[in-house]
């Protein structure tokens, strides 16, 4: 697998970040549309999934991601969108969008927003590591949650994050026996 670009942080007026991934995907929309809008689909890449295709519809998922929401938006073959209520971030939204840049490929945005500081470098390495199974999901591979390359994402993901994500001294870390 080649190494694709990480997401990009930005800080919002609020206070709370953004997360947005990039992607160019050599499939045209509607078939990235169906892995990312249905049951099926999503079980592919990202989780098991429950999904009303509405707004207002209710957006499940369970196994390697968890999360009760609510469909925000949707426009077939453009764009997705959901919340992704937790405790510390109970505003939180993914937004999925989808163009076609040129001859039959898709180009896709995942922007996830109202996040804390605290949960940037998991949901960061999370979400790469998800968008990495991506395009095998789109041709009917279904990959399970890669969690060495999530290690690997992790780190490099710490190390870019370092001036948004502070870690506490060696000292202060909890002894392992």
């Amino acid at each position: 697998m080649e190494d694709l670009p990480l997401g990009i942080v930005s800080k919002t007026v609020d206070g709370s970040y953004e997360l947005r991934f990039e992607r160019d995907l050599p499939h045209a929309p509607h078939q990235v549309w169906k892995v990312i809008s249905s049951q099926e689909g999503l079980a592919r890449w990202l989780s098991e999934a429950a999904i009303e295709l509405r707004p207002g519809g209710s957006f499940r998922l369970w196994g390697q991601c968890s999360v009760e929401g609510q469909v925000v938006e949707v426009k077939p073959h453009c764009l997705l969108s959901w919340t992704w209520p937790h405790p510390d971030h109970p505003l939180s939204e993914v937004r999925i969008s989808l163009t076609e840049p040129s001859d039959g490929r898709s180009h896709i945005t995942l922007v996830q927003t109202g996040l804390p500081q605290q949960h940037l470098l998991d949901v960061a390495t999370g979400w790469h590591t998800h968008l990495d199974a991506l395009p095998g999901a789109v041709v009917g591979r279904a990959t399970q949650f890669d969690i060495k390359r999530a290690a690997m994402h992790y780190r490099t993901y710490a190390k870019a994050l370092s001036d948004y994500v502070r870690f506490p001294p060696i000292s202060e870390l909890p002894k392992v026996r």
